[in-house]
């Protein structure tokens, strides 16, 4: 990971996307893509929302590591964009 990790606090999180989301989470961006760390209690709903995007779009950017959207685990890093 090349570029910095970002920790959102409770402001930060819900101006990401405009939308709401787990001020405990971490992203990053690295060549192009941006990365996020599952916190707990996040779900790929709220996930998708933070960036602008839908919990499929984030399933198929991720295969093989989100098999179900309704499953996720925290601590686990997927990819949002």
């Amino acid at each position: 990971m090349s570029d910095e990790v970002k920790v959102l606090n409770e402001q930060e999180a819900a101006n990401v996307a405009g939308g709401a989301a787990h001020a405990n989470g971490q992203y990053w961006t690295e060549g192009g893509a941006t990365y996020y760390r599952i916190a707990p209690n996040d779900y790929l709903g709220n996930i998708a929302q933070m960036f602008g995007t839908s919990p499929y779009a984030i399933q198929q950017l991720n295969p093989g590591k989100i098999k179900n959207i309704d499953v996720i685990r925290a601590g686990d890093v997927i990819r949002v964009r």
